[in-house]
This record gives structure tokens, sequence and C-alpha cells, in this order.
């Protein structure tokens, strides 16, 4: 199949019913802003005006559709996706509304969601390259449940990052844009597209995100879209062995990353291990760089420019984890370097006066 191939024109149905969505939601939000609008109660909130954070049902619609337009062949893996995805979708939507659903309670979400995919799907992490590990994933209990905590660990992290304007979106959009040139050079075409239908899909959303913040994706977009992600980097290895594990990980690297990241720093401080903090990266990169140095521009502006800081890095180790796909022991080099990277970008930053 011929690369551009795998734009197939449905899909352009997909984004234009994911930006109308978006568009009517930001348009509306007079009626039902009461319910859909963020706070500005938070470690974590930067924003000034008040935003709808509902733009994943928006996303969600656009899946919907893209499900129903699309060719029987990716349509077969899309649906199976969707329907696993609904438990996340729900309770993160549930939480945007009311915001009263428990970390606790998405995590157990996302783990659900993850057991629903293997059901629906067939695929498990059944081995990850590691001595000892892989004679204990041979069993498929464990992979199983292995598996359920791998992709709720990376749904749980796009929610973490999801911090200023296109950072979660955009990030997304360089993964998947990664994972689906890494489907088509292996021969995988179906998962090129299910990949490239995330990436409009998105599009539709980020015309409204980025830059201005108009409107954001919420817990439901950002953990349906964290479950999409990660099933479709298990996917990605499981349907292509030749194709190291370790890549989708390398991808994937910045939100896992910034996940372990807090983990650790959390138990270090002695804090709760699901709290918010403003002590993520993106968040320091903010306060300790752009609004000490631009507070003389508009606040939705300061907030738009954390995120390209962020996709270099993500660019950075998508392109070497596309080029390296086949090579597990390059890629765990990568990865640690990804990882200590990312821990010396964090220690010069945070070294910076807070203002």
């Amino acid at each position: 199949m011929n690369f551009f191939e795998i734009f197939y024109k449905e899909v352009w149905i997909s984004a234009n019913t994911s930006a109308v969505l978006t568009l009517v939601i930001v348009m509306t939000k007079r009626w039902h802003g009461h319910l859909s609008n963020d706070t500005h109660n938070g470690p974590q909130k930067f924003h000034v005006l008040l935003t709808p954070r509902i733009g994943g049902i928006a996303i969600f619609i656009g899946f919907l559709v893209g499900w129903k337009f699309s060719p029987q062949s990716l349509s077969q893996l899309l649906g199976p996706m969707l329907i696993a995805g609904l438990p996340v979708f729900v309770t993160g939507v549930v939480e945007d509304i009311s915001k009263t659903v428990s970390p606790f309670k998405r995590l157990l979400a996302a783990l659900v969601t993850g057991i629903a995919a293997y059901v629906l799907t067939g695929y498990t992490l059944n081995h990850i390259e590691i001595i000892g590990l892989d004679g204990m994933l041979a069993y498929l209990p464990v992979s199983i449940l292995f598996t359920a905590f791998a992709v709720a660990g990376v749904t749980n992290a796009i929610n973490i990052i999801d911090g200023f304007n296109g950072l979660a979106g955009g990030t997304l959009m360089i993964c998947f844009a990664a994972l689906g040139y890494v489907a088509w050079h292996v021969g995988d075409p179906q998962l090129a597209q299910l990949c490239m239908t995330m990436i409009f899909v998105l599009n539709g959303f980020m015309m409204f995100n980025y830059p201005f913040g108009k409107i954001f994706m919420g817990d439901g977009g950002a953990y349906l879209l964290g479950f999409i992600l990660s099933w479709i980097s298990v996917m990605l290895s499981m349907r292509n062995p030749h194709v190291s594990v370790w890549t989708p990980l390398l991808i994937c690297c910045y939100p896992v990353n910034e996940s372990l990241f807090s983990m650790g720093r959390r138990f270090w401080n002695k804090t709760h291990l699901q709290g918010a903090d403003s002590l993520h990266l993106h968040s320091l990169i903010q306060t300790r760089m752009i609004r000490p140095h631009l507070s003389h521009l508009p606040a939705w502006f300061q907030n738009s420019l954390v995120a390209p800081f962020l996709w270099l890095y993500v660019l950075l180790f998508a392109l070497i984890a596309s080029i390296l796909h086949d090579r597990s022991e390059s890629l765990m080099i990568a990865y640690a370097c990804s990882f200590a990277l990312y821990t010396l970008i964090y220690w010069l930053i945070y070294r910076i006066k807070a203002v």
C-alpha cells in the first residue's frame, strides 16, 4: 500500500464531525457551562476564563463516525476499542461534569478497560524482552493482568500531562504519527489507518484547543485517548512480532516518564501518590521560565507556549523509536536516555527560583 493510501477519504468525515461538535460545545457554553466548565481551584489550574472541559465528547463521537464510515478492515479494529474504552470514557465524563469521581475510581475504570480490551481483541503483552519477566508473562492470567496495569498506567499518564493548551493533544498526535509510520513501514496498513484516524479526529478538537484554549479534552477525552494510545501500542508489537515492545514505550516516553517521576516525587515527599500538585515538568516550565520573562503576554498565550517545549522532547524520541523499531537493546538504551534527559531538564528548571 502506498503511504498516502492510509489517508482514506472517509477520515475527513470523522475530522469534520469532531471539529463541528467541538465548535458547538464552545458556542453553547452559556447553557451548559455551569456543569461543563472547568474550575479555577487546584494547583494545576492556570487558565483564566471559565472553559468547557467536555471536549472528549466531541472526540468520542468523531471516533464513532469514523467507525461507521471506515473500511471494514479498519472498523473491526476501531469498534472493539471504542467498546472497551467506555468505562474510562464514561467515568471521565462524569468527573468532568460532577467533579466528584475519585482518582482511585478512575484508575479502577482504566483497569477494567484494559481487561475488556483483551476480551474483545485477544491481544496481551506476552513478552517484554526481560529475562525472568518473560517467563511469567507466558502464563495468560499474568499476561492479562500485566497488560491491564500497563494500559491503566499509560491511560492515567495522558491525563497527568493534560495541563496546558495543546500539550496532551499535540503529544498524542506525535505518538500516533510515529506508531502509524512504524505500522505502515512493517506492512500493517490497517493499524496505520487507525492511527491516522486518531490524528484527524484530534485535529478537529485541536483547532479550538490550541493555542487559544477555548475548550479542554477533560478527563473523558484524556482517559479515552490514553487508553487508545496504549492499546495501539500493545497491538503494534503483538500483531508485528519483529517490532520490539520497546518501540511504543519509547514513543510514549514523555507521558510515561512524567507519570513515573510524579509517583517517585510524591513517594519521596510522602504525599498521596494520586494527589495533584504544581511540580509537574509542564507546570515548572510555565511558572519558572515563561511567566517570569513573558508576564506581559496574555495568559492564554503564556499557557500555549508550554507545549512546544515538550513537543520537541516527544518528537526526538518518537523519531529514534521509528528508526530503531526492531532493535530492542538500542531501544532500551534510548529509553534510559529519555529518562535521564527528562531528569536533567526537570532538575535544571526546578533550580530556577519560583516567581
